[in-house]
């Protein structure tokens, strides 16, 4: 947990500081709802009906919060964002155990450039997310007894795709894609790349401009 306080906190602290004139150029608070997915290995999904069908499968509830610090037209702002998604089931038949059931709740905050390609579209404005923070998972389950695994925090790497719908009012929705990846390991220090896919919609509302 130290480690991962000391890596996320210098980003975290300098977007709470980012200059007074980007705020200017709005504030918007974001809440959402929509599906989380955890996923070993994206070489599984195979083009969009794949990441339907994956989603129809795998999927759980999940809930996210952001704020975006420079939400008006400029092609460069900052987000600060948390999303939870609760007791999805974990992929774990590479540990030999087929039957064997295994669920996590995964908590995620992230600091994120937002990249606006063409900001000054006045209807739906595209937007890429960059950007670094930490994941903690939680486990439970009914017949996976080992100690193999346990509760963690990981450093993540974040990214992702989104559309703004009517952004320069004060009330307009979102949508959008992100993936935080991180290393995964097992107690017995084995591991793998861990992908957690979320996949929100929601309000977006502006603050300030």
């Amino acid at each position: 947990m130290k480690r991962i306080a000391r890596r996320t906190g210098p980003l975290v602290l300098a977007t709470l500081l980012f200059p007074s004139a980007v705020l200017a150029q709005g504030l918007r608070i974001a809440p959402g709802i929509g599906m989380y997915a955890p996923v070993s290995e994206l070489g599984q999904i195979q083009g969009p009906a794949g990441l339907v069908e994956f989603g129809k499968k795998e999927s759980t509830l999940a809930y996210g919060l952001s704020l975006d610090f420079g939400a008006g037209d400029r092609p460069v702002g900052f987000r600060l964002g948390v999303a939870f998604a609760g007791r999805s089931d974990v992929p774990i038949e590479g540990v030999g155990c087929t039957s064997c059931d295994l669920r996590s709740t995964v908590l995620t905050a992230a600091a994120d450039l937002v990249i606006r390609p063409i900001p000054g579209m006045p209807v739906v404005r595209p937007y890429a997310l960059l950007g670094a923070g930490a994941k903690w998972y939680n486990f439970d389950s009914d017949t996976f007894t080992s100690d193999l695994v346990e509760d963690q925090a990981k450093f993540i790497g974040h990214f992702g795709i989104g559309a703004l719908l009517f952004p320069g009012g004060a009330v307009g929705l979102f949508a959008e894609l992100t993936d935080a990846v991180s290393g995964f390991e097992f107690a017995d220090g084995d591991g793998d790349l861990q992908h957690d896919l979320l996949f929100l919609v929601g309000l977006s509302l502006g603050l300030g401009r």
